[in-house]
């Protein structure tokens, strides 16, 4: 049983492409969360995950553009995610809006005898709070967990890769396919076989992504943002 599982894929259909094609066809997709916002392909992604994920739940740039409202995002960037929101509501529509609005905040899966808990961000705020796992103490987590029930943890929103074990749980940010900011741009996801769970990068080349991005309709400081994020692996 191999399970694929990622988060934060943010349009960049670029780096979706490069995982399938590192990555052999898996028995189970598990998406966190942020198929929209930032990057140029929404619409692509979108369609993707509806084909292939097995679970996905909603996050807070999905939750933006489904229902036209800010995405809790840091002040310093909400002219830029106003701009990205209103590019991804021209891209997507209709049917597919509504999916992004429809999608879980939160659910639990069981596969295989093993119960994977799935949210974007923290359990205690879906849509809103960041749960960096190495920074966070120990009581936080503990009280975050401790009525979940599950073996595992999987959360997105941080876009930086990270485990830790509390107790019999696993918790297990896979970092972000789309827009990595952990310092270096390789995406990142997390599979699960036999039991084990690692979290993997992948390198591809940037150039076409890149690219795209400096086609946007968005002003050309917005641009190059992005661009920097990408090149750079941070945000």
């Amino acid at each position: 049983m191999k399970i694929l599982a990622f988060a934060d894929l943010h349009g960049n259909l670029d780096a979706l492409q490069a995982l399938q094609a590192v990555e052999s066809k898996p028995d189970v997709v598990l998406f966190l969360g942020d198929i929209v916002g930032y990057g140029p392909e929404p619409q692509p992604c979108l369609s993707w995950i509806r084909s292939n994920a097995t679970y996905a739940v909603r996050g807070n740039h999905d939750e933006a553009a489904a229902r036209d409202i800010p995405c809790r995002c840091p002040p310093e960037l909400e002219v830029w995610s106003d701009a990205d929101r209103e590019y991804t509501r021209r891209m997507v529509r209709g049917a597919d809006l509504e999916y992004l609005g429809d999608l879980p905040l939160e659910l639990t899966a069981d596969v295989e005898g093993t119960s994977f808990y799935l949210t974007h961000g923290a359990p205690s705020d879906n849509l809103g709070k960041p749960l960096p796992l190495t920074e966070v103490k120990d009581k936080e987590l503990t009280e975050e967990i401790a009525h979940l029930g599950a073996d595992v943890v999987l959360l997105g929103h941080t876009h930086v890769p990270a485990m830790r074990q509390m107790g019999s749980t696993i918790l297990v940010n896979p970092g972000s396919l789309g827009q990595p900011r952990h310092g270096t741009p390789s995406p990142t996801y997390a599979v699960w076989q036999d039991g084990e769970i690692q979290i993997r990068h992948i390198h591809y080349d940037l150039s076409p992504v890149l690219r795209k991005l400096s086609l946007l309709p968005l002003a050309p400081e917005h641009i190059a943002q992005l661009q920097a994020i990408l090149w750079e692996g941070l945000g």
